[in-house]
């Protein structure tokens, strides 16, 4: 597998990539570098369901969107996948229903079910059709944390957090019900022994041991430093286009877009397979 950096330093963009013919090596090659960097984009993969659901099962434990029996499967899961793939857009099915995120406004901050112990950690999003002027960003939140001071990292070095499960409003006041009996570390070590912070800083409902008051003395200060540019990828679709990125030492948002109804992603979550990452 080939690549280059993005020019924000850090983004893995994929070089004359076809997932169609990706071998084993290959899917390897870009766990490590999922790993490391956080985000891998890789474009012009107009993709079958058969073919994506090949390059999908190279990675670990694709996590199905819900049961055959439960109603969302339906609505959400594309036909022929199994369930492991399901629709992004405000587009109707044949049900009358729209995708996950079919909304116009902007999908603010966040990652996949913070408050799931056993989520998978890296989330696929492919454009199939009507995404040219849509945009999404992704953050890199190691290298947020490597350019924190000593006295920052100290301070939040044993912080645990609560999560807020569901979020009602995608456009930055979120709600939700806390989930009190997973309370992971916001400063985590990855797979690839690479440290940095889980901070989906809208999802948090607060800290251990504080009230909501004291915890976002702590989250807000560090949640503008994260997406600060220097962090940020900002990825303008084109369809065919694949961004992977990992959402532990991560988080994304969509932004704004008028034509929801005619955008359709497909997302699909699972784990990174196993090799050496060290």
């Amino acid at each position: 597998m080939k690549y280059h950096l993005h020019e924000n330093g850090w983004t893995i963009m994929a070089d004359d990539f076809d997932f169609r013919s990706a071998t084993q090596d290959d899917v390897n090659q870009m766990a490590r570098l999922l790993a490391t960097n956080t985000c891998v984009v890789i474009r012009n993969q107009h993709l079958s369901v058969e073919e994506e659901l090949r390059a999908i099962s190279m990675f670990k434990n694709p996590e199905p969107w819900c049961a055959p029996d439960e109603p969302d499967y339906i609505n959400y899961v594309i036909p022929e996948s199994n369930g492991l793939i399901c629709r992004v857009t405000g587009e109707l099915n044949e049900h009358g229903e729209p995708g996950i995120a079919g909304h116009v406004d902007e999908m603010t901050w966040h990652c996949n079910q913070p408050w799931n112990k056993d989520r998978r950690p890296l989330v696929w999003l492919r454009g199939v059709r009507g995404t040219k002027g849509s945009r999404t960003s992704w953050n890199n939140n190691i290298l947020s944390y490597n350019d924190l001071d000593d006295v920052t990292k100290d301070k939040i070095k044993d912080l645990q957090f609560t999560s807020k499960k569901g979020m009602e409003n995608w456009g930055g006041i979120t709600t939700g019900i806390e989930v009190d009996d997973y309370t992971p570390n916001l400063v985590q070590t990855n797979i690839a022994g690479k440290k940095g912070l889980f901070l989906p800083f809208l999802q948090i409902e607060r800290f251990k041991g504080m009230t909501k008051e004291e915890s976002q003395k702590i989250i807000q200060p560090l949640a503008e430093h994260t997406i600060k540019e220097e962090y940020c990828y900002h990825h303008d679709w084109e369809d065919g286009d694949i961004v992977i990125a990992e959402q532990i030492l991560g988080i994304h948002k969509r932004w704004r877009f008028e034509a929801i109804e005619k955008r359709l992603l497909h997302r699909s979550v699972f784990d990174f397979p196993d090799q050496d990452y060290i």
